[in-house]
């Protein structure tokens, strides 16, 4: 009988506890049926481009049973996936607040009669600055590989995001464990989160260091053309050339190894330090809201020891595409790098007006007008006459840099550069393909990118 009493007296006790003291923890616990199921219950909003292309949507059977879709390849690696399984990511992790419907503000009577009726939250639609054309035409040029490829406007709209290999978020649960073991890791977005080294991509930086400090461009090195011997590496110009004299300016549009080791000799550890400080290509820049890539802060990069290792882009540091492609966004836009972004507006129902969602970062000072506009000169003579010639276009204004790197036992090849279009406008692209030793597809690649945001920007109107 005592023990009958004590028993009662347990249950008593639990039960006025999770009534009145611990009713907070219990509904915040992931394993509360209520939880779960308010969790499968709720429709998220839906994902578009510029042009109102519809990305993702909620769809709702009519046992309320709701199922996420995704209507196009080209944008999965940009978006992401939104899983009741695996949670959310991409796009999707970044305006998950959004899409939930975090965010609204209900009255306690309209909350009282959600709760009555069972209607599941609603969360608000998305529309993103990708563009429809501008993705498609930079992941059809970039299927095959294994790399990434950004593209910004001048102001630091994200026209396009593609990383490959990449993997069908419609069937995510069916194929987690296959892809989560696969080498190609699909689930890593190679244009945010990817460290690579420069190699000679980082010469933009080493050009600009020259400018600021007078060296000319005209300078002429003798046996420009051969190869650069550092640790175990033999660094070659972006293309093969006999051996001859090359000016500065020639160099830099080659790529060339030999002259870059040279210039940093003569600039010594505090003025390149100084130059990759000024384009901050130590802080990994990355999209509000999305998952940044792991902080490695570096001390010391730039001694007399590694100076040329380090000037060479051999070294230590490391840089993601975007941070790159913000590089060729601070040439194009006269010295100033925009803060890269990709909500456009938002709107709370299918049936209502888009609420634009102004971009209020403001951009970054790297370099003078003046400095900018010399490199938009080299830069387009690298296109016209060096190593970048395959991102040409007829009629468009292009330039650009094309590049290899080293790293472990495999090459990267890097392209990035710009296009003008008229009224001031214009657009950055960065491309890295993994285990290539072609920088000259780089650039096709990013002239095609650079292709189409110059007809999207000279045509559409944007939001």
């Amino acid at each position: 009988m005592i023990g009958m009493l004590i028993a009662f007296g347990v249950v008593a006790f639990a039960a006025a506890y999770w009534a009145v003291v611990g009713s907070d923890t219990i509904l915040i616990r992931d394993d509360n049926p209520r939880r779960v199921e308010a969790e499968a219950r709720l429709v998220r909003g839906g994902l578009f481009t510029a042009s109102e292309h519809a990305l993702a949507t909620s769809n709702v059977s009519s046992a309320g049973v709701v199922t996420r879709q995704y209507f196009d390849e080209a944008f999965y690696s940009a978006l992401g996936y939104a899983s009741l399984r695996y949670g959310v990511s991409g796009a999707e992790a970044a305006y998950n607040p959004l899409l939930r419907g975090d965010d609204q503000v209900l009255s306690f009577e309209e909350t009282l009669t959600n709760l009555l009726m069972h209607r599941p939250i609603t969360g608000a639609d998305v529309m993103l600055s990708f563009d429809y054309d501008v993705q498609h035409a930079v992941y059809d040029a970039l299927r095959g590989q294994t790399g990434a490829v950004v593209v910004l406007s001048a102001t630091g709209e994200v026209l396009a995001l593609v990383s490959l290999p990449t993997y069908d978020p419609n069937t995510l649960n069916q194929t987690w464990d296959t892809l989560i073991s696969d080498p190609g890791n699909p689930f890593f977005n190679r244009v945010l989160q990817g460290r690579y080294q420069p190699g000679a991509a980082l010469q933009t930086t080493l050009i600009t260091a020259a400018l600021l400090t007078d060296i000319s461009i005209d300078t002429t090195y003798e046996n420009a053309s051969t190869s650069m011997i550092i640790d175990d590496l033999s660094l070659e110009c972006a293309v093969r050339l006999p051996a001859i004299a090359l000016t500065l300016r020639d160099a830099y549009a080659f790529a060339c190894p030999t002259p870059a080791a040279l210039l940093a000799d003569a600039l010594g550890a505090t003025s390149i330090e100084a130059a990759i400080d000024t384009f901050r290509l130590e802080d990994m820049s990355t999209l509000m809201g999305f998952v940044p890539p792991d902080p490695t802060p570096l001390e010391a990069l730039v001694d007399e020891a590694t100076v040329i290792r380090e000037a060479l882009g051999q070294g230590a540091l490391t840089v993601s595409p975007l941070t790159m492609a913000l590089m060729a966004a601070a040439v194009v836009n006269d010295g100033n790098a925009p803060p890269p972004y990709t909500l456009l507006a938002t709107r709370p129902t299918t049936d209502a007006q888009w609420i634009t969602r102004p971009n209020v970062q403001p951009s970054l000072p790297l370099m003078t007008a003046d400095t900018a506009r010399q490199l938009q000169d080299l830069m387009r003579y690298a296109v016209a006459n060096g190593a970048a010639q395959n991102a040409g276009r007829p009629n468009i204004d292009i330039g650009g840099h094309a590049a290899l790197a080293y790293t472990g036992d495999t090459s990267l090849a890097w392209f990035i550069g710009f296009t003008t279009v008229e009224g001031g406008q214009g657009a950055a692209v960065a491309v890295v393909l993994e285990n290539s030793a072609d920088p000259g597809l780089a650039a096709d690649i990013g002239g095609t990118a650079l292709s189409a945001a110059h007809a999207a920007l000279s045509s559409a109107a944007r939001p």
